[in-house]
């Protein structure tokens, strides 16, 4: 419940300031209709095209039976619409998590092309933006009621000492390779140092990404 919530809820924020973050939003539907599969962008814009509404179908799924109180009578809709997607559950949460880390590494694939930012211009990239994700554990125990003993979450910690090895592995590497580069690069590193950006990094990245966790 935690998870399904936390991917429906954060990609349709992250379509939403991505589509505000264009030169021109309201022709946004463009790339939904036209298809270049050479473009890293149009083969990220197919997998979200299925990412999505599989998601929100996985959403239902999970908390049909606590919307009970919607109302108008949506409460009662949506919980006989996961009893029928129900039957289907267990392909669709594989495809979602398949679609997952395509999407996270399109992502990081993507960002790592703007070559005049250093920071993150690295083949890293990708692999990080795999790596890193909002942990559902504490969703999980506070709003859904998720015992912190139990076996779900006795997995969910065994999985994360690694994930957060991983990340830090990366930002290790993205840092080494900005301080042993280029011009540019050294000057980028300024970025974990002084201004707003550390401080964005260091209580964002450190202290919530690892430190929370």
């Amino acid at each position: 419940k935690a998870s399904s919530s936390i991917a429906l809820a954060t990609i349709l924020l992250g379509m939403l300031c991505l589509v505000l973050d264009l030169t021109d939003p309201l022709f946004f539907w463009r790339i939904l209709v036209f298809y270049n599969p050479t473009s890293v962008m149009s083969v990220g814009v197919m997998m979200l095209l299925f990412y999505i509404p599989l998601t929100a179908v996985l959403t239902v799924i999970v908390l049909r039976h606590s919307l009970k109180w919607l109302p108008f009578g949506l409460g009662s809709l949506v919980e006989k619409l996961g009893d029928i997607f129900n039957k289907a559950r267990g392909p669709i949460t594989w495809i979602v998590l398949f679609l997952a880390f395509g999407i996270c590494a399109y992502t990081g694939f993507l960002i790592s092309a703007l070559i005049r930012y250093p920071l993150i211009n690295t083949a890293v990239l990708p692999a990080l933006f795999v790596a890193s994700g909002v942990s559902a554990k504490l969703l999980a125990t506070a709003v859904f009621g998720e015992k912190r003993d139990s076996h779900t979450m006795h997995i969910l910690h065994l999985a994360e000492w690694p994930m957060m090895a991983a990340e830090i592995s990366c930002i290790f590497m993205i840092a080494m390779a900005m301080i042993f580069g280029m011009a540019g690069a050294q000057a980028a590193v300024t970025a974990f140092t002084t201004g707003v950006w550390a401080t964005v990094f260091w209580v964002g990245a450190v202290g919530v990404g690892f430190g929370v966790p």
